[in-house]
């Protein structure tokens, strides 16, 4: 096992290449109510460009990670940045919903390497608890870029309009992908097995372990991406804070999701009791955030604290479950990796897409959702935690 102290520099570098996707995410948030009032449409609408993103962001990453094993990661993540500029350029010119749609499922396209990445590399350079660590930090520093995003996404509206925001993705993808360029290294084990495509596929979903942490992280993502898409709905639309407001509200539980992650990484309770807590605390925030919609309440601290707790708990699994979906695969990284970004980003675009065609007056839709996506978590998790810690858990040494 190598030291987890050992390759800080490749785990920043890969921190900002996904930052770049992170920030395509949500930068715009605070300025969907003047990009719906620009493009005519109505605010709900708007959800649709982020479920765009999520789905192509998924989708892209099963073709990103086999071929990754194949011809290396570096050559990938060059060919997915370029992707991602092409989607910039045509989402800052949209003089449409549609045309704008279409940018944000090209710049998903695009960033999808990222996603893989982000599961893959880690493995290529770790194992155990060292694994486990990594991906508790390198998940700590991602979302470092969902509290920037909305602010500098509502400074720009303000200052420039909506389309500035793109602007801003297309310089800052530029200067992340000439420095990747530069200095990153191949990280792909040269003694890795090289299998067809599918074949690959079919060793991992054939596994029911791999699977459950496939839905748990399905789950986890669901719920935050069902938030991130109705917030600047129900706090602009239907609240009426101004778009700064609802920068500052829109990113309030994203340090939860931080702190998930740093308990995860640095608590010393067994991974098996941090997994209940994880799962129990998204169960938890989902029957928070629905209850007050069934007494026709909503405001700030109905949305927030939910929101909050919900983060938290997904905070924690993304570490943990990814590391223990991915520790038995390191002669298949990219695949495990795509499969898990690819399928989680995926079955959580089509909820937040589905919480697009639902009502957006209330908080009941968004409730709705997060409850049902935490109990289809439980589920998956009760078979995994009645089998022995040993053969479920991260190899620790």
């Amino acid at each position: 096992m190598m030291n987890k102290l050992e390759n800080r520099r490749l785990l920043v570098m890969l921190i900002v290449l996904v930052a770049v996707g992170q920030m395509a995410q949500t930068i715009y948030v605070p300025a969907m109510a003047s990009m719906a009032e620009a493009l005519n449409v109505r605010d709900g609408t708007m959800q649709r460009v982020m479920a765009a993103y999520l789905i192509t962001y998924g989708g892209s990453q099963l073709i990103y990670g086999p071929l990754s094993d194949s011809v290396g990661r570096r050559p990938v993540i060059l060919v997915g940045m370029m992707i991602f500029m092409i989607g910039a350029l045509t989402a800052m010119f949209a003089p449409s919903l549609s045309v704008l749609v279409l940018g944000s499922a090209i710049q998903g396209m695009g960033t999808g390497v990222a996603g893989v990445m982000a599961r893959t590399m880690p493995r290529d350079l770790y194992s155990g608890q060292a694994l486990r660590q990594a991906n508790s930090l390198l998940n700590m520093g991602i979302l470092v870029s969902p509290l920037l995003a909305p602010v500098i996404g509502a400074m720009l509206t303000q200052l420039f309009g909506w389309h500035a925001c793109f602007a801003f993705l297309l310089l800052l993808c530029l200067a992340v992908t000439s420095a990747m360029a530069r200095w990153l290294p191949e990280t792909r084990p040269y003694s890795a097995e090289v299998t067809p495509f599918l074949k690959r596929y079919s060793r991992l979903l054939s596994d029911t372990h791999f699977v459950r942490y496939i839905i748990l992280l399905i789950g986890a993502l669901a719920g935050i991406a069902v938030f991130e898409a109705s917030c600047g709905v129900l706090l602009g639309g239907v609240l009426g804070l101004s778009s700064l407001t609802v920068s500052i509200l829109f990113i309030l539980p994203i340090p939860a999701a931080f702190f998930g992650a740093w308990f995860a990484g640095r608590e010393q309770r067994s991974w098996h009791s941090l997994m209940w807590c994880g799962v129990n605390s998204c169960l938890l925030a989902g029957i928070l955030m629905w209850i007050p919609a069934w007494f026709g309440v909503m405001n700030i601290w109905t949305l927030l604290v939910p929101a909050a707790l919900f983060f938290f708990g997904a905070g924690m699994l993304f570490p943990l479950a990814t590391s223990g979906a991915m520790e038995p695969y390191a002669w298949l990284a990219g695949s495990a990796g795509a499969l898990i970004g690819g399928l989680q980003n995926l079955g959580a675009g089509l909820v937040a897409w589905l919480s697009a065609l639902m009502p957006q007056r209330d908080q009941f839709s968004i409730g709705m959702l997060m409850f049902f996506t935490a109990l289809v978590m439980l589920l998956c998790w009760l078979p995994l935690s009645r089998q022995p810690e040993s053969s479920n858990q991260p190899v620790t040494g």
